[in-house]
Protein backbone atom coordinates (compact mmCIF):
# COMPACT_ATOMS: atom_id res chain seq x y z
CA UNK A 1 0.00 0.00 0.00
CA UNK A 2 2.89 2.43 0.58
CA UNK A 3 3.86 2.31 -3.14
CA UNK A 4 0.46 3.46 -4.40
CA UNK A 5 1.36 7.07 -5.43
CA UNK A 6 4.92 6.54 -6.66
CA UNK A 7 4.07 6.40 -10.36
CA UNK A 8 2.00 9.59 -10.06
CA UNK A 9 4.92 11.42 -8.42
CA UNK A 10 7.34 10.21 -11.12
CA UNK A 11 4.90 11.31 -13.84
CA UNK A 12 4.56 14.77 -12.29
CA UNK A 13 8.34 15.12 -12.04
CA UNK A 14 8.89 14.09 -15.67
CA UNK A 15 5.96 16.08 -17.16
CA UNK A 16 7.78 19.48 -17.30
CA UNK A 17 10.72 17.87 -19.09
CA UNK A 18 8.38 16.30 -21.63
CA UNK A 19 6.60 19.62 -22.19
CA UNK A 20 9.90 21.46 -22.70
CA UNK A 21 11.03 18.78 -25.15
CA UNK A 22 7.74 19.09 -27.04
CA UNK A 23 8.08 22.90 -27.18
CA UNK A 24 11.65 22.60 -28.48
CA UNK A 25 10.56 20.18 -31.20
CA UNK A 26 7.77 22.58 -32.25
CA UNK A 27 10.13 25.56 -32.28
CA UNK A 28 12.80 23.88 -34.39
CA UNK A 29 10.21 22.34 -36.70
CA UNK A 30 8.47 25.66 -37.33
CA UNK A 31 11.80 27.38 -38.02
CA UNK A 32 12.79 24.66 -40.49
CA UNK A 33 9.42 24.88 -42.25
CA UNK A 34 9.84 28.66 -42.60
CA UNK A 35 13.38 28.36 -43.96
CA UNK A 36 12.26 25.65 -46.40
CA UNK A 37 9.40 27.88 -47.60
CA UNK A 38 11.79 30.80 -48.15
CA UNK A 39 14.26 28.64 -50.06
CA UNK A 40 11.52 27.23 -52.28
CA UNK A 41 10.19 30.71 -53.07
CA UNK A 42 13.69 31.99 -53.87
CA UNK A 43 14.44 29.04 -56.17
CA UNK A 44 11.14 29.41 -58.00
CA UNK A 45 11.73 33.15 -58.42
CA UNK A 46 15.23 32.59 -59.81
CA UNK A 47 13.89 30.01 -62.28
CA UNK A 48 11.23 32.46 -63.38
CA UNK A 49 13.84 35.21 -63.76
CA UNK A 50 16.18 33.02 -65.80
CA UNK A 51 13.34 32.22 -68.19
CA UNK A 52 12.54 35.96 -68.56
CA UNK A 53 15.99 37.57 -68.70
CA UNK A 54 14.98 39.74 -71.67
CA UNK A 55 12.14 41.45 -69.78
CA UNK A 56 12.45 45.06 -68.73
CA UNK A 57 12.34 45.82 -65.00
CA UNK A 58 13.05 42.17 -64.18
CA UNK A 59 14.56 43.05 -60.78
CA UNK A 60 11.39 44.89 -59.76
CA UNK A 61 9.24 42.00 -60.95
CA UNK A 62 11.29 39.45 -59.00
CA UNK A 63 11.20 41.56 -55.83
CA UNK A 64 7.42 41.94 -56.06
CA UNK A 65 7.04 38.17 -56.61
CA UNK A 66 9.09 37.48 -53.50
CA UNK A 67 7.32 40.10 -51.37
CA UNK A 68 3.97 38.45 -52.13
CA UNK A 69 5.11 35.27 -50.39
CA UNK A 70 7.89 36.05 -47.92
CA UNK A 71 8.88 38.81 -45.51
CA UNK A 72 12.21 40.39 -44.81
CA UNK A 73 14.90 42.41 -46.53
CA UNK A 74 15.02 41.21 -50.15
CA UNK A 75 17.86 42.09 -52.51
CA UNK A 76 17.99 41.02 -56.17
CA UNK A 77 21.09 41.46 -58.32
CA UNK A 78 21.13 40.60 -62.03
CA UNK A 79 24.45 40.77 -63.90
CA UNK A 80 25.47 38.99 -67.12
CA UNK A 81 22.66 36.45 -66.94
CA UNK A 82 23.36 35.59 -63.30
CA UNK A 83 20.61 36.23 -60.77
CA UNK A 84 21.50 36.51 -57.09
CA UNK A 85 18.81 36.81 -54.42
CA UNK A 86 19.53 37.59 -50.76
CA UNK A 87 16.86 37.44 -48.08
CA UNK A 88 17.43 38.47 -44.47
CA UNK A 89 14.82 38.40 -41.76
CA UNK A 90 14.53 38.24 -38.00
CA UNK A 91 12.16 35.40 -37.21
CA UNK A 92 10.22 35.53 -33.93
CA UNK A 93 10.30 32.45 -31.76
CA UNK A 94 7.00 30.72 -31.00
CA UNK A 95 7.36 30.34 -27.25
CA UNK A 96 10.01 32.86 -26.19
CA UNK A 97 8.82 36.09 -27.78
CA UNK A 98 12.00 37.95 -26.86
CA UNK A 99 14.06 35.39 -28.83
CA UNK A 100 14.64 36.13 -32.53
CA UNK A 101 16.36 33.89 -35.06
CA UNK A 102 18.27 35.38 -37.99
CA UNK A 103 17.31 33.92 -41.34
CA UNK A 104 19.93 34.75 -43.96
CA UNK A 105 19.55 32.97 -47.30
CA UNK A 106 21.47 33.67 -50.51
CA UNK A 107 20.94 31.82 -53.79
CA UNK A 108 22.61 32.35 -57.16
CA UNK A 109 21.20 31.04 -60.41
CA UNK A 110 22.45 30.93 -63.98
CA UNK A 111 22.03 28.94 -67.17
CA UNK A 112 24.84 26.60 -68.23
CA UNK A 113 24.57 24.19 -71.16
CA UNK A 114 20.83 24.91 -71.37
CA UNK A 115 20.35 23.83 -67.73
CA UNK A 116 19.36 26.04 -64.84
CA UNK A 117 21.99 25.91 -62.09
CA UNK A 118 21.03 27.03 -58.57
CA UNK A 119 23.66 27.42 -55.85
CA UNK A 120 23.17 28.21 -52.20
CA UNK A 121 25.81 30.43 -50.69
Amino acid sequence: MANKGQSLVIFILILPILLLLFALILEIGNLNITINKYETEIKDTIKYGLNHLEDENLETTLISLLKENIKGDIKVNITNGIIQIKVKQKYDALFNLSQKYNIDITYTGYIENEKIILKKE
